[in-house]
């Protein structure tokens, strides 16, 4: 049997964001629109999130970047225009791999 992730539709920033536990618990695979300009989101405690796995895309229609973060400000990768992130987390750390175009 194929697994199943949960989605959300494209979300217009307006400014940074931050993902909450509940919502990563509900979502795994994000799309963010930064709505013109650079955006930071932030990304939920590493201690809850123990082999947490998320993908995220920039649907930006210009060179808008999405820094996404921990929860101490620490950049963990940044997706440009039409890239999205696979982005993981051991319980200590987030981890992350941008750049894939789509």
């Amino acid at each position: 049997m194929a697994h199943r992730f949960s989605y959300s539709t494209v979300e217009t920033l307006t400014g940074h964001r931050t993902l909450t536990q509940a919502e990563v618990n509900e979502t795994s695979i994000w799309s963010f629109d930064p709505g013109g300009g650079a955006r930071n989101l932030i990304l939920p405690a590493e201690a809850t999130n123990v082999g947490t796995v998320l993908f995220i895309h920039n649907s930006a229609d210009a060179a808008e970047i999405i820094t996404i973060q921990d929860d101490a400000a620490a950049t963990v990768c940044t997706p440009t225009q039409a890239e999205s992130a696979i982005v993981w987390c051991d319980g200590v750390s987030w981890f992350g791999l941008a750049g894939v175009s789509s």
